[in-house]
């Protein structure tokens, strides 16, 4: 199909047909992050912009996998007659290591996938502000900023008020962490600190696996189990081990790139001939940029979730206890037990949550064990 060019494109430059892009920015932290460690999300996109004829039942938005490769395409309105334009992201999710639990296969390709759309995001609102250079400016100024600084006690305690524990004071904690790091490959252990909360049942994991610190709540220690704590250290010892941090600032990273690019986006069309009125759908698009890129991170959140549970099933095999701590959680937290719920699969509010339903992991963990 031979396609002229419009003379009033708003895709700047000489951009029909087919074009491919991997910025080279981009190319890095698809690879590894900073660490050197493998992302999650495993390997460059392949970005590609094509005028395809028109189809009567051509979606939108396409998500599908062709072999191992899973693909994301966004079909846009285009001003030449019988023709859209194609914008395509293809990606390669990383092999499993194997396990006596049967991961579903979903969790890893949802990562991929949320990383996918969104860098897809980007690289359209770019199209639409640059159109070949838009892409690329647009990708180079996603990736994460890297940061350098060390977790020192001073910065423990000015964000949390924690303080840093030792192996002297609390030998068993230290020795479960050491069990299950030893399992997780971890060449470092993380620093353990506590916040003097004791009505407060909490974790959090924060760091690379070259660097990382746990932070339990003192009502936490007191009120869970030995082999509750070792589950919830466990999943925070999973989050390290996935550099679920790099994962989501990388998202966060994105999620700033695809705000600014769109205001660019509507500034320019507003500047142009014609202004927004004529260019509406484009405009559409851009004004409804940051929230779909806002929601393709929360939905991310809530997979690197569901796979630091797996994550954790693996590193002990202790199910019911991972269970056994969510429930407490949940009645701390909540008021009632979590296996009283029931998951709403309608409920668009899930969609704004940064965690899936206390539900929705208890029933993974099951099938995960069963």
């Amino acid at each position: 199909m031979t396609v002229r060019q419009p003379k009033h494109s708003l895709l700047i430059g000489r951009v029909w047909g087919t074009g491919v892009f991997s910025d080279g920015a981009a190319r890095e932290a698809w690879r590894s992050d900073r660490t050197g460690r493998g992302n999650v999300t495993g390997f460059e996109p392949r970005i590609s912009f094509a005028l395809v004829p028109f189809a009567p039942h051509m979606e939108l938005l396409r998500v599908a996998r062709s072999g191992t490769i899973l693909v994301v395409e966004m079909h846009l309105p285009s001003r030449e007659a019988g023709a859209v334009l194609r914008c395509r992201s293809e990606v390669h999710p990383p092999q499993r290591e194997p396990s006596r639990f049967q991961r579903p296969t979903h969790q890893t390709a949802n990562s991929a996938l949320a990383i996918a759309a969104m860098t897809l995001l980007l690289a359209v609102c770019g199209w639409i502000v640059g159109g070949t250079e838009g892409v690329h400016r647009a990708l180079a100024g996603s990736t994460p900023r890297p940061d350098g600084s060390a977790i020192s006690r001073e910065t423990m305690y000015r964000w949390f008020g924690a303080r840093l524990l030792s192996p002297a004071e609390f030998p068993e904690l230290f020795n479960i962490l050491a069990e299950v790091c030893g399992r997780a490959c971890l060449s470092r252990l993380p620093d353990l600190y506590c916040v003097a909360a004791p009505r407060d049942m909490n974790a959090y994991a924060l760091g690379s696996p070259g660097g990382a610190a746990i932070v339990l709540t003192e009502g936490l220690l007191r009120g869970m189990t030995r082999g509750e704590i070792v589950g919830i250290l466990a999943h925070e010892v999973a989050h390290i081990r996935n550099n679920d941090a790099w994962t989501m600032s990388w998202a966060a990273a994105l999620h700033r790139a695809i705000e600014w690019t769109s205001l660019t986006g509507l500034a320019s069309l507003r500047a142009r001939h014609g202004g927004i009125a004529d260019n509406r759908p484009w405009a559409s698009l851009l004004s409804a940029a940051p929230m779909l890129g806002r929601l393709l991170g929360l939905a991310l959140s809530r997979t690197r979730e569901l796979d630091a549970d797996a994550t954790a099933l693996e590193l002990t095999g202790d199910w019911r206890a991972l269970i056994a701590a969510l429930d407490k959680l949940e009645r701390h937290h909540a008021g009632f037990p979590v296996l009283s719920l029931t998951i709403h699969e309608d409920d668009p509010m899930r969609l704004l949550r940064s965690h899936p339903a206390t539900s929705e992991r208890v029933g993974a963990l099951l099938g995960l064990a069963h």
